[in-house]
Order: C-alpha cells, then structure tokens, then sequence
C-alpha cells in the first residue's frame, strides 16, 4: 500500500458495529483490528483496561493514521463500573493514540447520548463524545443498526419474536425507534475517514428521521417472519426492578435495567441536521 492509503485502527471490530465499519473501510484502507482475541497479524490484542503506554507504540509501529472508537463493555450497569472502563478506558485509548502521532478520531457514539440523558450507558457515551471533540474527532451517534446481518438489538428483537409466542413490551409500544440500515452506516464512515466531516464541531446523528413506534416495529418484523405474537404491554417501573433485583444479586442478563431507562427516557428530540448538512440520504425503512 502506498503512504496515502488510511491506515485505520478500529476498537471493537469483532462485535455487530465494529464488523461493520471493518468491512466497510477493507477495500479502501488498511485495517487494524484493536481486539480481545486476535486472530491475524493485523490485530492488536487490546482492551478497555489497556494501558496505553503498551499500545501506543504498537500504533506507531503499524503507522496508524485513523483511530475509529466503537468498544465498549455493555455487561456494565452502573456509573461506577461504566467510569472505571468504559470511560477511563477511552481516555487511557485516546492517550495512547495522540502519543502514537494519530491525528484523526472518530467515535462511535449512540442516539441515547445527548445533555439531560437519564441512562447511565447515554451519560458515559456523552462523556466519551466530549473526549473525543475536545482531541478535534468526529462523533457519529447511531440509531438502532439493521441489515442482512442478525447480530445487534434488531437481531434480538427478531429472535425473539421469531421464538416466543408471547413478546414482553415495555409500557404502550409508541416509543419511537430511529433506525439505521448497515449501508448507510457503512457509507458516513468511509466519508469519516476521508476527511468529509471534519470541522463538523458537534455530534452528528445518523439514522432514519422518521421515527417508527416500537409496537410497529415489532408488529413489521413478526409479519416478515410468518409469526404472529401476542405484545404484552409491561409497564416500564416493574421491569426495572426486576431487572434492578436480578443485578443486585450479582445476575448478569442479555437486558440490562439501565437499557429499559434508557428505552423510556428517549431524547425528545434528536438533532438530524447532519444529514441534510453533509447531504447524507439514510436507506429508507417501511413497516406499510
């Protein structure tokens, strides 16, 4: 490869996002894949309890030009936990990389992170999103990611629906979901790499602006499996403590009760300005 060819490091490449953004950018970059597990020669044995006078170095060696940040420990509920890695972890990345002489950040961040954000995984990932402007990054906030691929909460989503013949659903099933096919996901952060958003100075949100009611969602995909559940409306507060019970208990489940606030204390009102800024048209998702 030639010295103008991107030389991106990407932390979670193994997981549903991560495997995403490293299909994407193969065949216009060279990869390295920050991992738990490596498993070739261009990965880096790395996690979020990393030093980061260990990494740095080896970003140097590999001539790393991008660091794109899409790690993070969702086994964590509380601030505490969520402090000690996901966010002290970020920092401890983030340090290694200015060390390492990378200039160019873009971090993964959510559509639950926004001022005001209730849940505790919306206010860390806020946290990181202000690391990550303040090194001069991108921070790109999804939506709920779907495609082809059944990995991620809408794979979830879908075997459940698939399995059960009855389908919990917290309170009335309006709150809205913006969703985010894996293509345009793929596309916005191609032009991340190359440069198309820098100087954007605030987060940009990527996902579909029309929101589609969760009951909808659920009913659309039910309908595309040939199943036909019945929605149990939970409300959200019984929930949460049964879920708050099983985690004091030291149970660690696929839901977590810092997911179901985060669920019911949506951002009233997401910023989908990027999209028309950067001229960036999201695949369409229909549930008529």
């Amino acid at each position: 490869m030639t010295s103008s060819v991107p030389v991106v490091a990407i932390t979670g490449a193994n997981g549903y996002v991560g495997s995403i953004i490293d299909r994407a950018l193969e065949p216009v970059a060279e990869v390295v894949k920050l991992v738990r597990t490596p498993s070739g020669e261009r990965d880096i044995k790395w996690s979020l309890d990393a030093r980061y006078d260990s990494l740095a170095p080896e970003l140097r060696r590999r001539g790393v030009t991008h660091l794109i940040h899409a790690a993070w420990d969702m086994k964590a509920n509380s601030m505490d936990e969520i402090q000690g890695t996901c966010i002290e972890g970020s920092a401890r990345l983030f340090d290694a990389a200015k060390i390492a002489g990378v200039d160019n950040f873009i971090f993964i961040s959510t559509i639950s992170a926004f001022p005001g954000a209730r849940s505790v995984y919306g206010r860390a990932k806020l946290a990181v999103e202000q690391m990550t402007s303040k090194a001069g990054g991108v921070v790109l906030r999804l939506g709920l990611v779907y495609g082809g691929n059944e990995r991620g909460v809408y794979g979830s989503l879908k075997r459940v629906v698939d399995m059960a013949r009855f389908v919990p659903m917290i309170g009335d099933g309006s709150a809205p979901q913006y969703l985010l096919h894996e293509d345009t996901l793929a596309d916005v952060v191609r032009r991340a790499v190359i440069g198309d958003f820098d100087g954007a100075n605030e987060p940009l949100t990527i996902a579909q602006p029309d929101g589609i009611a969760f009951r909808a969602l659920l009913g659309y995909i039910a309908s595309d499996l040939g199943r036909h559940p019945i929605l149990l409306p939970v409300p959200w507060r019984v929930l949460y403590l049964a879920l708050r019970a099983t985690e004091t208990v030291g149970m660690k489940l696929n839901i977590r009760s810092d997911s179901v606030v985060s669920f019911v204390f949506q951002n009233p009102s997401p910023d989908f300005k990027a999209l028309d800024r950067f001229g960036i048209a999201p695949k369409y998702f229909s549930v008529s």
